[in-house]
């Protein structure tokens, strides 16, 4: 009896120590607070915010093509050659326009005999009529003849009108000096009418066509001034003002066309050479955009967010905060809205987290908290 006694303490005793083992187990697990890394929001450079790249353009370009269609039999030039105003740049074959002159000429000889002998007939004819030796119906006749004739004359010196014409369209005249910007068809080619020829581009390259993005567009104005830097060349920034901006986004997208006018261009500057355009957005770069790593933006269907950790009595706990994104850089994702330089955004770990969880942070020395 008394050893079944003695193991029956053992029993409860070993139960009470498990129980309590268990109890500590489970503490320890409640005390257990997930460790997480989180990160102050980066101020994107002010430089970042208006400086966008560019290419020149020359103010005045001039595609050229044919009214007339035929075989390219002159077409010398080259890309980057200078012309002169009234400079032959490209005939066709004119021999084809040249005939039909020529048979339009000779039935218009014919029109104007056929109308003279018209003319005398009806004349004549208008004095028997007089003497009373010719009828109404002859003078009718005469007065039909001589009409239709002037008719006849006038409508075929139309048409040798337009034939010539047609042989002066033949030839293809620089309409501004300037040089030869693009080719887009060789010697000796069949020509359909409006093919493009060539592209004539000023001499003086004095503008640049930026693409700003949606977010800066409305913080600029016409004729405001601003810089132009060209890299390949070793200058001074350029003076400039903007003389156009475009009411309508680019179709891929979300920048609108920006063209600035130089004060004062160069020889050194060639059309399509890139170039940073500098944008003085003065106090309105307070609204300046934050840059936070990519995985740390999420969105639902009700549309973009971060976690971020807010602070009571010295714990953390898990936040959401709606913000609004700009563009994807390789830094990460450009917040316009939501954010501050203050806020301690999750870094990582995002799908192990939920709201009002509390959480300690990893790497809290480095954020200097």
């Amino acid at each position: 009896m008394k050893k079944f006694l003695k193991i029956n303490i053992l029993v409860v005793l070993s139960l009470f120590f498990v129980a309590c083992e268990k109890k500590d187990e489970l503490k320890v697990e409640e005390n257990i607070v997930k460790s997480v890394f989180a990160i102050n929001p980066i101020l994107k450079d002010e430089n970042q915010n208006r400086v966008f790249n560019a290419s020149a353009s020359s103010n005045h370009q001039i595609k050229l093509s044919f009214k007339v269609q035929g075989n390219l039999n002159y077409f010398k030039t080259q890309i980057g050659d200078e012309v002169k105003e009234g400079e032959l740049i490209a005939s066709l074959d004119s021999k084809p326009y040249e005939l039909k002159v020529s048979q339009i000429k000779y039935a218009l000889s014919e029109a104007n005999a056929s109308l003279q002998n018209a003319k005398s007939t009806y004349e004549r004819t208008k004095k028997l009529y007089i003497n009373q030796n010719a009828s109404v119906s002859d003078i009718d006749n005469a007065r039909a003849m001589f009409n239709a004739s002037s008719a006849k004359v006038e409508n075929i010196s139309k048409e040798l009108e337009y034939a010539s014409l047609q042989v002066s369209y033949t030839k293809l005249y620089a309409p501004i000096s300037g040089y030869i910007a693009a080719k887009y068809v060789n010697e000796n080619e069949n020509i359909a009418v409006g093919t493009p020829i060539v592209l004539i581009s000023d001499k003086l390259v004095d503008e640049v066509r930026v693409q700003v993005p949606d977010v800066f567009i409305n913080k600029i104005k016409k004729d405001s001034s601003v810089k132009v830097v060209f890299s390949s060349i070793d200058s001074k920034p350029f003076e400039a003002k903007i003389s156009e901006i475009s009411k309508y986004a680019s179709q891929n997208e979300k920048t609108y066309l920006v063209v600035v006018k130089l004060d004062n261009s160069s020889k050194l500057i060639k059309a399509g050479m890139s170039a940073d355009v500098y944008f003085d957005l003065e106090d309105k770069t307070k609204s300046s955009l934050y840059l936070v790593p990519a995985n740390s933006v999420l969105n639902d269907k009700n549309g973009y967010f971060v976690y971020v950790l807010n602070k009571q009595d010295d714990k953390y706990f898990i936040k959401r905060k709606d913000v609004k994104v700009a563009n994807l850089l390789s830094k990460g994702f450009e917040i316009t809205d939501g954010l501050s330089e203050n806020d301690l955004v999750l870094k990582a770990g995002m799908s192990e987290v939920f709201e009002n969880m509390q959480v300690i942070i990893a790497n809290e020395k480095e954020l200097g908290n």
